[in-house]
């Protein structure tokens, strides 16, 4: 921070006024106009959660919170209390305003957290952590998601608001903003929209604008700012847009747009299944990762199935709560159907190895009797044997072994199936909105016109999904603004007949439900390829090992038949396998079915428009291609990283130059003067030793002196810089400097650099190289006019 002097003035600063006895002016206006901004600012951005949260009910509850918070914070301020105080009021507001919109019942007065609010609060936490899990976005806003959204966007504006007004920097408060954005930016399929980034730029804008207008200071007063100041802001803030939209046509990890219309975050790997909303993410993202490998003795590669999803509350699927079903302890699943295909069924033993796999719900092939090794707590559900992680236990770096079980399934089996009864099953699984698009009951009726058995049904659903016109891609839903599922998406799919696997999914549960036959829908992984590796368990029992990643992310519909139990389908063309069971029949003489396999090179690629478009087989990877582009990707990255971090130093250097070369030019000898003292300073505060805001240049130089900074030569040095400012804020503007004086004081100026350097040691050399603080201080104006000269402060 630069050292000032200002001369006695004759005219008050315009926007302040002399008070009897002396009394520092009221700060007036300017400690709510600030709250105001950071509020508008945070909520403009927020509005951006629509989309990833349902409606817009939550933002009038973001908003109390919001507008507590800030209201708090202006009280601080204007009342001139210490800035911690105001961010523990402000932080004491958001507490009130949750409690006595979400827990007023077990609150003191509706608003004080009593002895039962946070055993109130763990069901409300559970709510939206089993949401945020399981739900598509737009998720349905409950409880727990509201409380959530108040809290994290509450903690966010309050964070906006320290950085903004009491630490006095409002361009990196934006970093908070730019934070909240970030949410729907990377979940919405097509990031926020030009709508939403106008939003979000202008709540930026309008805190910056009002931050420099009021110039505050530390005690929340505030006066007008010069023109300066608004010219820069100004400047900034076209700088900011102007990258926002170009970066992302240069930086890897954007997928292909301008954004933010087309443009999201890609980079990076999810780690976990979210049971829909990540799904159709894994299946876009280029290339493969993740990598999972499982070895097992079935004849055939396995589905690995995450988690059913068969609740259609709110017309969206999501799994069941455990509730009072849950089950503790994994090493045996004792439902009795279960246990007795043991001894009846076909016996499969599975060793999973999950590396950086994370997830709450355990990958297991269908249906796990037998689960050992996995590290952790683990519940289950019995109606669905969903495995799940308890007390943040997920399935990260985890090796364990499954002994599944299923039914000798054939044909003749699943046709004798009656329908199924519904005290048998769990209306959870037959559940169906009272309104649905007519499209989707006119398909049904239509496919299922004259067939009364369950398994001629079933069959009906799944032949007409994969034949009938319908394509695979991965990209349409994303276009035609129908990714997902729920009815509404599940409508727009059979107009436009082009979807990936939730989508064929959701489509014949849902038709299987309107035939009466209950279903649900299985999340996880199609089976994979084969590694060529052999794994031995015990005497005689050897395990053919598969890798699955990214690309095998699958959803496949699972149907309930009487006295059979839950049978796997796959509606999906090029996907998967499909079942002997489930395969159509053929007749002497008529063309065999093609095998399926995952995605074969015979197909429509993701995204053709056309089913005529087909890629061509065999066509070699151009693998040389790939590495050169990988490489030139990753030589561009470094130098954008390079250049960020050089990027201080050089405005540093760049800032001494240009006042040296004031000086060399022959400057007024006031100009001189004040260029070189503002130089010896900054130089002083990038090596740590910084001139407090209300220090003259005398006292900081005393000080100086006192701790042994500088000695000798250095000391006088600093004391004829300091002598010659402060005659330079009573010399007029135009005296000239007599020869001389300007080479003797950047002479002085490097005699006071070479002592501090010295003085400091290698680390904080380094600091003041590549991160120079005097860079980000923030300067007073000064009264004499001094900010008007930029060759000595630019």
């Amino acid at each position: 921070m630069t050292v000032t002097l200002d001369k006695p003035a004759d005219r008050l600063a315009p926007g302040t006024s002399r008070r009897a006895g002396g009394r520092p002016p009221s700060p007036g206006l300017a400690p709510w106009l600030m709250s105001a901004a950071v509020a508008v600012a945070v909520l403009l951005t927020a509005a951006n959660l629509h989309g990833v949260l349902e409606g817009w009910s939550w933002l009038f509850q973001v908003a109390v919170t919001v507008g507590a918070i800030e209201a708090a914070t202006g009280l601080a301020r204007r009342l001139e209390w210490p800035p911690l105080t105001g961010a523990l009021l402000g932080l004491a507001a958001l507490v009130m305003s949750v409690n006595a919109m979400f827990l007023a019942p077990t609150s003191f007065l509706g608003v004080i957290p009593g002895p039962d609010t946070f055993a109130a609060l763990d069901p409300l936490l559970e709510e939206a952590r089993d949401t945020v899990v399981s739900q598509v976005a737009p998720v349905l806003v409950n409880p727990g998601v509201a409380l959530a959204a108040c809290v994290g966007v509450g903690l966010i504006a309050l964070l906006v608001d320290t950085l903004a007004v009491p630490l006095q920097m409002p361009a990196i408060s934006g970093l908070g903003l730019l934070g909240l954005v970030s949410v729907p930016a990377m979940i919405k399929p097509n990031s926020i929209g030009a709508a939403g980034f106008l939003a979000a730029a202008a709540g930026y804008l309008l805190l910056l604008g009002c931050a420099h207008w009021l110039a505050a200071d530390g005690s929340g007063r505030g006066r007008l700012a010069s023109s300066e100041h608004l010219r820069r802001a100004s400047g900034i803030a076209a700088a900011g847009l102007a990258a926002a939209l170009v970066l992302p046509l240069a930086i890897p990890g954007f997928s292909s747009g301008l954004f933010p219309e087309g443009s999201r975050l890609n980079w990076g790997a999810p780690t976990g299944l979210n049971p829909v909303v990540s799904l159709g993410d894994n299946l876009r993202r280029p290339g493969a990762f993740g990598r999972m490998t499982y070895a097992t003795d079935a004849q055939e590669p396995l589905y690995l199935r995450s988690v059913t999803l068969e609740n259609l509350t709110g017309a969206r699927w999501s799994p069941s709560p455990f509730g009072g079903n849950k089950r503790t302890g994994i090493d045996e699943l004792d439902v009795p159907g279960v246990q007795n295909l043991l001894a009846s069924g076909e016996v499969t033993t599975t060793l999973i190895s999950t590396a950086s796999f994370t997830s709450p719900w355990l990958l297991v092939p269908y249906a796990p009797a037998q689960v050992s090794g996995a590290r952790g707590q683990w519940s289950w559900d019995p109606s669905t044997l969903n495995i799940r992680g308890e007390s943040g236990t997920t399935t990260a770096n985890q090796d364990y072994e499954v002994r599944s079980v299923k039914p000798r399934l054939t044909r003749d089996i699943l046709r004798a199936a009656e329908p199924a009864n519904n005290a048998v099953v769990d209306p959870v699984f037959s559940e169906l909105p009272r309104n649905m698009p007519d499209i989707i009951t006119d398909t049904a009726a239509s496919v299922l016109d004259g067939l009364d058995s369950p398994f001629e049904q079933a069959m009906a659903i799944q032949t007409y999904l994969r034949t009938s016109g319908f394509v695979y891609s991965e990209q349409a839903p994303v276009d035609g603004g129908y990714d997902q599922s729920g009815f509404d998406v599940v409508a727009a799919f059979l107009e436009e007949k082009s979807g990936y696997c939730i989508h064929y999914a959701a489509t014949m549960a849902i038709m299987a439900r309107i035939a009466g036959i209950p279903s649900r829908m299985a999340v996880g992984y199609a089976p994979g390829r084969p590694t060529g590796t052999v794994l031995t368990d015990g005497p005689g029992a050897d395990l053919k090992e598969y890798e699955i990643d990214s690309r095998d992310a699958h959803a496949w519909p699972e149907l309930f038949f009487s006295g059979v139990g839950w049978v796997s389908f796959e509606p999906t063309p090029s996907r998967g396998v499909l079942p002997a069971y489930a395969q159509t029949e053929t007749t002497p003489g008529s063309p065999t079915q093609p095998e399926d396999v995952l995605r074969p090179t015979n197909q429509p690629r993701p995204g053709a428009g056309a089913a005529g478009e087909q890629a061509e087989p065999n066509s070699p990877a151009p693998a040389e291609d790939d590495v050169l582009s990988r490489q030139l990707w990753s030589a561009a990255v470094a130098a954008v990283v390079l250049g960020l971090l050089l990027t201080p130093l050089l405005l540093r250097r760049r800032r001494t130059s240009r006042r040296r070369a004031a000086l060399a030019a022959g400057g007024t000898g006031r100009r001189a003067a004040v260029a070189a003292w503002v130089e010896a300073v900054d130089v002083a505060e990038d090596l740590g030793w910084a001139a407090a805001a209300t220090e003259t240049p005398r006292a900081f130089q005393q000080r100086l002196d006192d701790a042994g900074v500088v000695t000798g030569e250095s000391s006088a040095a600093l004391s004829r810089l300091r002598a010659g400012y402060e005659r330079a804020a009573y010399a007029a503007p135009e005296t000239p400097a007599p020869d001389g004086h300007n080479a003797a004081r950047w002479a002085d100026v490097e005699a006071v650099k070479g002592r501090l350097q010295e003085r400091a040691g290698w680390k904080r050399r380094l600091a003041g190289l590549f991160w120079p603080a005097s860079l980000f201080s923030r300067r007073p104006s000064g009264a004499d006019g001094r900010r008007a000269d930029q060759d000595y402060l630019a």
